[in-house]
């Protein structure tokens, strides 16, 4: 059971990295296709911060408290996702009132593109 949940959390964080990837393919490209020192210096700056995002994540990932600890702050959000989708849009059964703002906010981050 463990190792299922730890697997499916290795799911959730790997299209992140997957994403990294292919920015970090667009900026190794545009530097290379880059017409002046502006350019290149702008395109090593982005493959600076992607390749320190990468980094970042692979060494959260590394990390089983780290794990369990974005487990948790996302769990929460996906159990009323669940209630919202299953409950209230699939069955009819029910009204889920909406997040408050502070709550939309944190929702946002856990569950949301920060980039």
């Amino acid at each position: 059971m463990l190792t299922a949940i730890s697997k499916l959390i290795g799911v959730l964080f790997t299209g992140s990295l997957t994403a990294i990837s292919n920015d970090l393919k667009e900026a190794y490209q545009s530097k290379l296709d880059a017409a002046n020192d502006k350019e290149r210096i702008a395109a090593d700056e982005r493959i600076t911060l992607l390749e320190s995002r990468k980094s970042s994540i692979l060494a959260a990932q590394s990390s089983p408290v780290e794990r369990w600890i974005r487990f948790g702050f996302a769990f929460p959000f996906v159990l009323y996702n669940a209630k919202l989708i299953i409950w209230d849009k699939i069955l009819s059964w029910g009204i889920t009132d909406p997040l408050g703002p502070e709550l939309t906010q944190i929702y946002m981050i856990v569950l949301g593109d920060t980039s």
